[in-house]
């Protein structure tokens, strides 16, 4: 299936997502699917984009991903080339369940994003740090603090993503 899934990726034009929708309803009932996306994502560049946005479609249609699923995801977010697929894989941190020890190890991968220069990337990359942040609590004075110094130096599409998130952090702090 890899190498048939492969080529039909390598068909998106990198723009208009209709492909993908429909390759991903073509094919979302077939258990070897996101095994072999996953495949693709971790082993083949040329499909990187594509294949974490099929991806995150699957997580957003309400879909799961095991354990070990979200093992590679974890893995492979610091390797990847580009800032889409990145977005992609930060966009699905809030959906999928992590494990302290999963979240542990995406800690340091999320921080380097929350730098980033794509204003997407950096506001996903806050809310999916805030995630880890939910589960390691000695975490949240210094992230509160970067969220409010983050404020006078990003977009204000980012700005509102923190904003919200500093709504969030206080929200808990006061329970």
């Amino acid at each position: 299936m890899e190498n048939t899934l492969k080529a039909a990726y390598l068909k998106w034009d990198g723009i208009h997502t209709a492909h993908l929708r429909q390759l991903y309803l073509e094919n979302r009932e077939d258990p070897s699917f996101i095994p072999a996306t996953l495949a693709l994502l971790e082993n083949e560049h040329a499909v990187e984009v594509s294949s974490s946005w099929v991806l995150k479609h699957h997580i957003d249609q309400g879909k799961m991903l095991s354990s070990d699923q979200v093992d590679q995801l974890i893995n492979k977010l610091p390797e990847l080339r580009f800032w889409e697929s990145r977005l992609h894989l930060l966009q699905m941190i809030p959906q999928i369940s992590l494990t302290d020890a999963q979240a542990e190890r995406l800690e340091p991968a999320v921080r380097k994003h929350l730098s980033s220069d794509r204003a997407f990337v950096k506001a996903s990359a806050f809310a999916a740090y805030f995630e880890i942040v939910k589960r390691f609590p000695e975490l949240k004075n210094e992230f509160r603090l970067l969220c409010e110094d983050s404020l006078e130096k990003v977009s204000a599409s980012v700005k509102v993503k923190i904003r919200r998130i500093l709504k969030q952090l206080q929200g808990a702090e006061n329970r």
